[in-house]
């Protein structure tokens, strides 16, 4: 089901996707250019493939935005779908700004309180906030899970640096 071209979804698919596709794109260069080359799997290797992911997906996005093309979930009615544009838009950036300050607070506490903390307080936050998950042992089980899970993973398996925390030392 295509939407008509002057569809506030379609306009703000397409402004999210440039914004994120020039993001991607200089990220990846940037990782490219500044990260040392290592043998095999090395320090560049999981940056880079964020990058290019991240470009993919948002190019995606862009294409969804400039065809047009959307599918509602079967039989559900989205949460906003009756709110006018401009108070489903101001919804949706409150969403994108609130985890916008997140990110922003994962990245000053990491150097503080360590990795492990910081990913698991970010990710539990995320849940919560944003997404709005009120289930306390799904929170718990997914902000322990990917924290340990990701330190288990760079830190311990491919040797990458993870911050123990200045504040707190946990890991």
């Amino acid at each position: 089901m295509a939407k008509p071209a002057h569809d506030p979804e379609r306009r703000q698919d397409v402004i999210a996707g440039s914004i994120l596709l020039l993001f991607a794109l200089a990220w990846t260069v940037t990782v490219w250019l500044t990260v040392p080359d290592g043998y095999g799997v090395g320090p560049r290797a999981f940056p880079l493939w964020l990058g290019v992911a991240l470009a993919v997906l948002s190019a995606l996005l862009l294409l969804k935005g400039m065809i047009g093309v959307y599918e509602p979930p079967l039989g559900e009615k989205q949460p906003d779908e009756d709110a006018p544009d401009r108070i489903r838009l101001r919804m949706r950036l409150g969403v994108v700004a609130t985890v916008t300050v997140i990110i922003a607070a994962f990245g000053w506490l990491m150097p503080k309180i360590g990795f492990v903390p910081a990913t698991a307080l970010t990710v539990a936050v995320t849940l919560v906030g944003p997404l709005g998950e009120r289930r306390w042992l799904l929170v718990l089980g997914m902000a322990l899970g990917i924290a340990v899970g990701a330190w288990l993973a760079f830190g311990q398996i491919l040797g990458a640096y993870m911050p123990s925390g200045s504040w707190i030392s946990i890991f």
